[in-house]
């Protein structure tokens, strides 16, 4: 399978990716998958400006992010993929992406949500979006370097949000 990780982390492309994560995986694309970013040019040409040497960047909505790591053209490539939110990873399953884990990155504290950690605020929906991936089979991790644990991450969740996970 070409993609190589798939990491939810509302800062998208940043410092830990292009030197760490980069380093770790040998990422030959980064692909940041979310609908509204795709949509909007600025933001796909500034994200394009960042690509680390010998990557290249890509900005899909969830569809084209996943009919492209399903095309034969991405076959032969070491894909580390950025979804912006929860729900944005969870929507590349249900639109078909197959992948056994997905990593729960950063995510900065918006209006409504809750904090999980000093990295980490989750909305209700996030949490229902990590749920359904967790019914679905798939482990959530939480992972901000590559050298952090691979752990399941799900009873932690349960834990800190049991009314939205009930």
């Amino acid at each position: 399978m070409p993609v190589i990780h798939v990491r939810m982390d509302n800062r998208l492309i940043h410092g830990q990716i292009l030197v760490s994560w980069n380093a770790e995986m040998k990422i030959e694309r980064i692909i940041v998958t979310n609908d509204k970013v795709a949509s909007d040019p600025i933001q796909v040409t500034l994200l394009k400006a960042v690509a680390p040497i010998g990557a290249k960047v890509s900005v899909f909505s969830i569809a084209d992010c996943v009919e492209y790591c399903n095309s034969p053209e991405a076959e032969n490539e070491n894909i580390f993929i950025i979804a912006k939110f929860p729900e944005d990873g969870v929507a590349l399953v249900d639109a078909g992406l197959d992948m056994p884990v997905l990593n729960l990155g950063n995510q900065a504290y918006v209006r409504g949500s809750k904090k999980l950690s000093n990295t980490v605020f989750l909305t209700e929906e996030s949490v229902k979006a990590l749920k359904s991936a967790h019914e679905k089979g798939i482990r959530i991790t939480c992972r901000m370097m590559p050298s952090d644990s691979d752990a399941e991450f799900w009873p932690k969740i349960e834990k800190a949000y049991p009314d939205w996970v009930a």
